[in-house]
């Protein structure tokens, strides 16, 4: 192979895409081997919070991978927070974002304080990290669990550590309900304590996750 097509084909897999599918069958894996003796997945998908499920307060927020964000790190996304403050305060800034919102959905996102299962689940999804990572969720036989597996500084490749995330019963799972009428990929998910958080489910292949529920709910049906 010739430099010019050595240097072209490097640049075209720096450029293309990571093929996410593939990318979520080896974090399922890794993901998998984390779960305790005996453990048999049933299923699992890659998982995001809901789009409006707030950021856990500081005392409920983890560190992922045990790693402290770094301080030019913080100072970078303090200073993009301040710039969305005074985005957001600027009278022309908020008309527009209303007039892009009309048509959102506002109802509430999640029930329970932040210690209630819907609670941990949430702030496990919402880890202090600058690292890239996919949470993934997996359905047992015993449980549900979220483990969060890191991925190299290109996002396109697994790296070298995963980490549990969240764990409950599978008896403490009450209820799964459908939001496509939110979006495509959204579910609620309920708890015996009474909580309930919404989640999103990205990419294809998330059906039989959700037909593996046992109590299923469609979206015009109510909260129980």
């Amino acid at each position: 192979m010739r430099i010019g097509e050595a240097l072209w084909s490097g640049l075209k897999a720096w450029v293309a895409p990571p093929d996410r599918h593939a990318l979520l069958r080896e974090a399922k894996a890794r993901a998998a081997a984390l779960l305790p003796p005996g453990e048999t997945v049933v299923d699992g998908h890659t998982v995001e919070p809901g789009e409006r499920v707030p950021q856990p307060p500081k005392p409920y927020r983890v560190d992922a991978f045990g790693l402290r964000p770094r301080a030019t790190d913080r100072l970078l996304n303090g200073a993009e927070r301040v710039d969305l403050a005074l985005d957001r305060i600027n009278p022309f800034n908020a008309a527009m974002d209303a007039w892009d919102r009309r048509g959102e959905d506002r109802s509430a996102q999640w029930h329970g304080g932040w210690e209630s299962a819907a609670g941990r689940l949430a702030a496990a999804l919402r880890p202090r990290t600058e690292e890239k990572y996919l949470s993934v969720m997996l359905l047992t036989g015993g449980g549900l669990h979220v483990m969060r597996v890191r991925l190299t500084s290109d996002g396109k490749k697994v790296a070298d550590a995963a980490e549990p995330a969240y764990a409950v019963a599978r008896q403490d799972i009450a209820w799964l309900r459908d939001r496509k009428d939110v979006r495509h990929g959204t579910h609620e998910i309920g708890f015996a304590d009474g909580s309930w958080v919404t989640v999103f489910l990205p990419l294809g292949g998330w059906g039989s996750l959700v037909e593996a529920f046992s109590h299923r709910l469609r979206h015009t049906d109510p909260r129980p």
